[in-house]
């Protein structure tokens, strides 16, 4: 069979075929594809470092420092928050209320799969206790003015 030479380029866990040079079985033939490929490798990284900016070398800095526990889901709290918004919760000024409901919302789990999202998407830390102990305030205290607020 036939050896096919590439310029292979791995980024980001990928690969990706930058440029095939050719390919043969003769082994004299391989060596000169071989030796090509080398030098087409040379040009290119030549080529790649004219155009990097101060710019481009900080954006690489700043998505090089970024990991998963960096990032925040913010899609369920845009438009589930509007929503809650416009409904007129946000005068009840109870920002565990709004996390619930905008959490229940988006995953309708358990209480204790809540708890897990709100930790793992947004950053919030919360026992169980302190979710049922909300939730007692919420029967006690908050319960009828909910209902005049969504039923208005």
């Amino acid at each position: 069979g036939s050896i096919s030479v590439q310029i292979i380029d791995k980024n980001r866990g990928r690969y990706k075929v930058l440029k095939t040079i050719g390919c043969s079985s003769n082994e004299q033939e391989l060596q000169k594809l071989l030796n090509l490929g080398k030098q087409e490798i040379e040009r290119l990284e030549a080529q790649s470092g004219l155009f990097i900016s101060d710019k481009d070398t900080l954006i690489e800095q700043v998505f090089s420092s970024i990991g998963n526990s960096s990032i925040r889901t913010v899609g369920p709290e845009l438009i589930f928050g509007k929503i809650y918004d416009s409904i007129g919760f946000n005068v009840l000024q109870e920002e565990l209320f709004r996390h619930l409901v905008i959490a229940r919302l988006a995953f309708p789990l358990s209480k204790l799969k809540t708890i897990e999202y709100l930790y793992r998407f947004q950053g919030i830390m919360l026992d169980l206790d302190t979710v049922y102990r909300f939730l007692d305030k919420l029967n006690s205290k908050l319960k009828e003015r909910v209902e005049q607020i969504a039923f208005a």
